[in-house]
């Protein structure tokens, strides 16, 4: 089905891409379904968007017409992942989305919101998952129920948002270190000779 204008254009209108509330949500992907689009629900983090990331994206939107994605909000991945992250703050996220080419609908998922609320608001008739939740049988079961069928889609690249992290910050002592070593006696004579 193809549609020139409105959200499923490939003109980026991040206003008409970032759905503000869970009943919009729920108003918009019921009017798409009822025109006969098969949607398509995915959520993460998206933080210091890479490759994986897009190819995640494209994967995920090949398996319906609308790919809805849920964003977590700055508190609920500082929660889950420390005080340092995100590094992106959500807005900047949201909006670096909206520019991603498969992304239809975005939806900022707030720290107190109910379990699996996205996913209630939307029943997407595909729900798409990286292979890395751990979601039991019970859970995955519990999530048939709302939605027409769960795709579990591996990781896109072997390096992820976190270890790339990692890997920065481990280095960072080795590249500052002897610089510090170099700056460090002079500006403490600096401080003690005017003090």
């Amino acid at each position: 089905m193809a549609v020139s204008s409105g959200i499923l254009s490939p003109d980026v209108n991040f206003g008409d891409r970032l759905i503000p509330t869970l009943e919009e949500m729920t108003r918009t992907v019921t009017h798409l379904k009822g025109l006969g689009y098969r949607v398509v629900l995915t959520s993460g983090s998206f933080d210091l968007i890479h490759l994986g990331h897009v190819k995640y994206l494209g994967r995920a939107k090949d398996l319906g017409d609308v790919l809805a994605v849920g964003v977590d909000s700055d508190a609920k991945i500082r929660r889950r992942k420390g005080e340092d992250r995100p590094m992106v703050p959500e807005g900047e996220r949201l909006e670096m989305l909206a520019y991603q080419r498969p992304v239809d609908l975005i939806f900022l998922k707030e720290d107190g919101e109910g379990r699996w609320a996205l996913i209630k608001a939307v029943r997407p008739d595909v729900l798409v998952l990286t292979a890395d939740h751990s979601y039991g049988e019970e859970e995955l079961r519990a999530l048939g129920e709302l939605c027409g069928k769960i795709e579990v889609v591996e990781r896109q690249t072997s390096v992820t948002t976190s270890e790339r992290i990692r890997q920065m910050y481990m280095h960072l002592g080795e590249r500052l270190g002897p610089k510090l070593a170099e700056v460090l006696p002079g500006l403490i004579d600096s401080i003690l000779k005017r003090g």
